[in-house]
């Protein structure tokens, strides 16, 4: 009988694959699923661990704001506890590769230790020294030889093709470069990955540019200045390496180390040491002043000296001048007085000169007078007379005229007067003819017209002749006229020159009598002068010769004076040099003095340095691989127990409804003695083996897969390698045991309610479910216009009801997984297209220099107002700043942007403020601040509540007391943390003025035109930075890949869920109604018939179970999207309508595909055999 039992419980594996089957997958995809999303957590920080420990990895980073010397690192070596101290040099720097700008930081390694280990396999760091500590992995190209040589991180993306042999240019610092490097350029001989920055998308923070590391560049320690000091310490613990990484072992070994360091007095001790070193550099400044100020007052003593010598000799030349300058004055006296007597001699010749010459002036007037009056009448009579012989002349052409005109009347006039005659009685004939001609004659016209012609021709003759007459006669009167005026007029000039010449004679020759008279008065006069002339000639010959005597000696003073001037004024340059250079001394012991005292108040001063004993956990990239690791710990928590809760109703309605198909048997078992336990073995045997084949299954395959799969995903934004994934047995364990856990205790439910009834009423068919009137019936139009088959099915659905919520809730479950999936995709979608295409309106990002000059900042608004190149901007005051809660400010922190517009109006052209619910817009206040939703939620704060704002450190930390400043809206904001405030408000923030040095540019998009514009600003000196939009999309379109991966995986499970469980409830479906499925055969119904008849069920269930999921789907999605967050992102909150139409596609197009699946059992189904009675 023992024998029976075991083969029946085979024979019920073997007849029921399918169900056997449906059970495994579902154990194993909620096993696997849970054992492989369970593992991924410890397996990525298993990963970390090792390569953490293969590299070497500081455990501690001991930073001091005085820097570290060699006695620092003995001390640190000394404490308790530390392993390895490893010392480093590190500045930030801007830099250029290939003409494009970078934020690096340049850090010092030790590069024989790194020639010497080897990086081979790309994983370990091997070296027999182990203080060689952040051991980096050679990728490509070769370690650097020289101090001008470097290697970069490789994985991180920059603008062009950077490539072993390319120069990175150093163009400024944190610190003075030429101080703190051994030179402004390096070249790049190889590309490195480094355990210590773990995530290349996030490198770190920094104090240029816009505050986040782009590049590290790694350069041997002659790469830096030789005297530049260490900045930090790199420290492994001990035995910290044997504990996982990030574990609180771990932890607590590394915090009582740190502990120790904190208390081992360094900052004291340093302190000391840069107070001695100071004081000794000090002394002997204070010692080489005193010896250069002795020399100074020595040589101002000698140049006093030559000053004194200078001076008495000026007064001897002085004296000798003065002498000479009272001879010269006498002479002058003599010569004065000489002059004097010359010039009244001079004045009385003058005088006589000018005498005579005014009375031969007079008397030549007086004879040019009476010249000129006998020059005038004789020019008047000369031209009478030539008048006369004019008119004598006109007389005579006037006569001749006459004559000859007389002479032409004598012939003439008779012809003339004849032809007027003859004219006239022709005139006077053709009009005598033309009165008589007869109108009525036929030749009138002919005969008037010749008459006519003729009278015409008489006329013209007669006016031709008479005219001739009277131009005759006209013109000889015209000249007998002419005659007689002629005559007339010079009878009259005869007249009046009567006596002329014999007058004019007489006036000549008593004027020249008077000229003579003249002329010997002139001449005695003249003589008179020319005597006291030769006398002043005298005077002045002797005159002249005192004066050159004089100018002689006047010269010889002169030349002296200008000796002496000469003597004096290098006399007082020198003793102007002498006071400068006495003054300027006198000043510079002055400012030494102050100098040296202010250095020994400085020395005075001087306070502890600030030591930072700084964790993995200060480590951005360290930090963040944990806490995404912690991410898919939260996933894991969750996200599988869907898939339990779907297996938990499938396996419950699978061994339901096998325990129903065996009800016969049961009974048959029941009645022969088998106990319910022994019976109820029978199916925890079938579930157990069913759920731990499955589960093995599911756990060897997803638990290597899941986590290996996810974490080459975050491979993208982290360089921890992806290393084989062992199976945790553990948990391993724990995923079996509840898959095989759930599934048995829904077989013992299923069994323990059979196992209640008789045996008697086991081994009878059960009764049919009591028919009953469903909802549906009482809605009278809908039900009276519904087809039979429609009524039949909806009797099926609604009259089951178990059935109908464990088919709907499955099939819910999948539905909301593919929801999920597919919102955490939209989420992720989101971002860049809600960020930088609603938000976002700028597309460059100008950084100046804070102390830029107004000549640069000039420049550059000059090039920005090209609007070819551009066609708006906004500037900003931005700065790096941490916030806190008021009732925590020693809990978390959070790093944000704080970002103070110039024209806060204007800013909102650029950036869109709005909530992200309801798009209400926000504005700024002069009271508080704008802050993104993500800061908010990180914080825990709502609109009206005060938050604590503190100043950042070099290294990211909070100092200052930080100030509260009131939260006046939470804005839609998804990449980075910011907050905005007015230039009002931020005075309560900080003591300082905003400096609107930050660009927020509309630019071209067309990338030629923008890298000659970037080109163009980045010349400029007080530009720090230009960047697009277009990089931080691709940078964050990288980083955002890794949690794609994750939705392939909801995706992928969630459709291979929804596939078995519709597979399983429609064949479940299908052998429970066998017999109605074989009576509808047998009562003629065709096979689409009976199909339509089946499977409108199961795409009405999946139908109403998808509509469910997708309501489920809502809440999940959100779960899943706020766990899943990135530092620093925010996903999107909203599911697109497409991807419920898709979730809602997909469930009914497995439900098609398993009806498709399905056809075959259901037209294999043997009427006969189906209809046979069990009774």
């Amino acid at each position: 009988m023992k024998n029976a039992f075991s083969k029946g419980v085979l024979r019920s594996i073997t007849h029921s694959l399918g169900r056997f089957l449906a059970i495994a997958v579902i154990a194993a995809l909620g096993t696997g699923f849970y054992a492989g999303l369970r593992m991924t957590g410890p397996d990525m920080r298993l990963a970390a661990d090792q390569y953490f420990d293969a590299t070497r990895m500081a455990d501690l980073r001991v930073v001091s704001t005085l820097g570290l010397s060699d006695e620092s690192l003995d001390m640190l070596r000394d404490v308790k506890g530390v392993e390895d101290v490893m010392p480093a040099r590190e500045v930030d720097v801007l830099a250029t590769v290939e003409d494009v700008q970078y934020t690096m930081r340049v850090q010092s390694f030790d590069t024989a230790a790194a020639r010497a280990s080897d990086t081979s396999d790309g994983v370990h760091a091997v070296l027999d020294d182990d203080s060689y500590l952040n051991r980096p992995i050679l990728v490509s190209g070769s370690w650097p030889e020289g101090p001008n040589e470097c290697v970069l991180m490789a994985d991180v993306v920059m603008d062009g093709s950077v490539a072993a042999g390319d120069t990175v240019t150093v163009l400024e610092g944190t610190q003075d470069v030429d101080e703190t490097l051994s030179t402004r350029a390096y070249t790049v001989t190889g590309f490195v990955r480094s355990s210590y920055y773990v995530s290349p998308t996030s490198l770190g923070t920094t104090s240029l540019g816009s505050g986040a590391l782009d590049q590290v560049m790694f350069v041997g320690d002659e790469g830096f200045a030789s005297n530049a000091p260490y900045t930090e310490a790199f420290i492994s613990v001990a035995g910290a390496a044997d504990e996982t990484a990030g574990s609180d072992a771990y932890q607590a070994k590394v915090d009582e180390v740190a502990q120790r360091i904190e208390e081992c007095g360094l900052a004291a001790a340093r302190l000391d040491e840069v107070k001695s070193e100071a004081q000794k550099e000090l002394d002997q400044q204070r010692a080489d002043y005193e010896t250069q100020k002795a020399d100074a007052e020595a040589q101002l003593a000698d140049g006093r000296t030559e000053l004194d010598n200078a001076a008495a000799q000026l007064e001897d030349a002085a004296a000798q001048l003065s002498s000479g300058q009272a001879e010269l004055d006498s002479a002058a006296a003599t010569i004065a007085a000489s002059e004097k007597e010359l010039a009244d001699g001079q004045a009385a010749y003058d005088t006589g000169a000018a005498e005579l010459a005014g009375q031969r002036a007079s008397a030549e007037a007086q004879l040019a007078s009476a010249q000129a009056q006998i020059d005038d009448a004789q020019a008047q009579y000369d031209q009478a007379m030539a008048t006369r012989e004019e008119l004598s002349s006109q007389l005579s052409q006037a006569q001749s005229g006459l004559d000859q005109a007389n002479a032409a009347i004598d012939a003439n006039m008779p012809a003339i007067d004849q032809g007027i005659e003859h004219a006239q009685r022709i005139v006077d004939g053709a009009k005598e003819d033309i009165d008589k001609l007869d109108p009525s004659d036929p030749e009138y016209d002919k005969n008037l017209a010749a008459l006519q012609s003729r009278l015409a021709l008489g006329e013209q003759t007669l006016s031709e002749l008479q005219g001739q007459k009277d131009a005759l006669l006209s013109q000889q009167v015209q000249l007998d006229d002419a005659v007689a005026q002629l005559t007339a007029g010079i009878a009259q000039i005869d007249a009046q020159t009567a006596g002329v010449p014999e007058q004019l004679s007489a006036a000549r020759d008593e004027l020249a009598a008077q000229r003579v008279a003249a002329e010997e008065a002139f001449a005695t006069a003249q003589s008179r002068l020319d005597g006291a002339a030769s006398q002043l000639a005298s005077g002045r010959s002797q005159l002249d010769a005192g004066k050159q005597s004089y100018a002689a000696g006047a010269a010889e003073l002169e030349s002296g004076k200008a000796e002496y001037a000469s003597g004096l004024e290098s006399y007082e340059e020198g003793r102007a040099e002498y006071d400068e250079k006495a003054a300027d001394a006198a000043a510079q012991f002055v400012d030494a003095e102050t100098k040296l005292a202010d250095a020994q108040a400085e020395i005075d001063a001087l306070e502890a340095p600030e030591i930072m004993v700084l964790d993995r956990t200060k480590n951005i990239g360290a930090e963040s691989f944990v806490s995404d690791a912690g991410r898919i710990d939260r996933i894991a928590m969750v996200f599988p127990f869907i898939f339990f809760l779907v297996a938990a109703l499938v396996s419950l309605t699978t061994m339901t409804r096998m325990v129903e198909e065996e009800r016969v048997l049961i009974g048959t078992y029941k009645a022969l003695g088998y106990s319910k336990a022994r019976i109820t073995s029978k199916y925890l045997i079938y579930a157990v083996v069913a759920s731990g084949v499955g589960a093995a299954v599911g756990i060897v395959a997803l638990s290597l897969f899941l986590p290996y799969f996810i974490m080459n995903a975050y491979s993208i934004i982290y360089a921890v390698p992806v290393r084989p994934t062992p199976i945790d047995p553990g948990m391993a364990l724990l995923s079996a045991g509840l898959g095989v856990g759930i599934t048995v205790a829904a077989t013992c439910f299923a069994a323990a309610s059979t196992l209640r009834e008789t045996p008697a009423a086991l081994m009878l068919p059960r009764a049919p479910k009591a028919g009953k009137r469903i909802l549906l019936e009482r809605v009278k139009l809908l039900w009276s216009r519904m087809s039979f088959s429609w009524k039949v099915t909806a009797r099926n659905i609604f009259r089951y009801k178990r059935r109908f919520f464990m088919a709907v809730i499955g099939i819910a479950g999948c539905t909301a997984l593919l929801l999920t999936g597919l919102g955490l995709q939209n989420a992720i979608n989101d971002i860049i297209d809600k960020q930088f295409g609603e938000i976002y309106h700028y597309n460059m990002v100008v950084r100046e220099a804070d102390d830029v000059s107004q000549e640069d900042a000039s420049a550059v608004g000059g090039i920005l107002a090209d609007t070819g190149l551009e066609s708006a901007h906004a500037a900003a005051h931005t700065e790096n700043m941490l916030a806190a809660r008021v009732d925590d400010p020693n809990g978390e922190q959070q790093r944000f942007e704080l970002i103070v517009p110039e024209d806060p109006q204007q800013f909102s052209e650029y950036v869109t403020m709005r909530e992200r619910v309801g798009h209400d817009p926000l504005s700024l206040d002069g009271e508080g601040v704008v802050i993104s939703e993500k800061l908010a939620n990180e914080l825990g704060l709502s609109t009206g509540e005060t938050m604590l704002l503190f100043d950042e450190d070099a290294v990211g930390n909070a100092t200052g007391e930080g100030r509260e400043v009131r939260v006046s809206g939470i804005m839609e904001n998804y990449v980075s943390q910011y907050a905005f405030a007015t230039p009002e408000a931020f005075g309560k923030i900080s003591d300082e003025a905003p400096a609107f040095t930050t660009l927020f540019v509309k630019a071209t998009e067309d990338e030629t035109q923008r890298a000659a514009l970037s080109d163009e600003l980045l010349a400029i000196d007080g530009v720090k930075t230009v960047g697009f939009n277009d990089e931080t999309i691709e940078s964050y379109r990288t980083m955002l890949k890794s949690v794609d991966a994750v939705v392939v995986v909801l995706v992928v499970a969630a459709a291979a869920l929804a596939f078995v469980v519709l597979y399983n409830l429609t064949n479940i479906n299908i052998t429970e109604r066998q017999r109605e499925i074989a009576t509808l055969k047998v009562l003629g119904f065709n096979a689409h018939e009976v199909n339509a008849y089946i499977y409108r069920e199961t795409l009405l269930l999946s139908a109403i179970g998808a509509l469910v999921g997708c309501v489920l789907g809502i809440f999940m999605e959100g779960f899943v999207v706020v766990t899943a967050e990135v530092d620093q992102v925010m996903f999107g909150r909203e599911i697109h309508a497409l991807s419920f139409v898709i979730a809602f596609v997909l469930t009914m197009l497995f439900s098609v595909l398993v009806t498709l699946f399905m056809r075959k059992k259901l037209s294999d189904i043997d009427m006969v055999e189906s209809l046979k009675s069990v009774e």
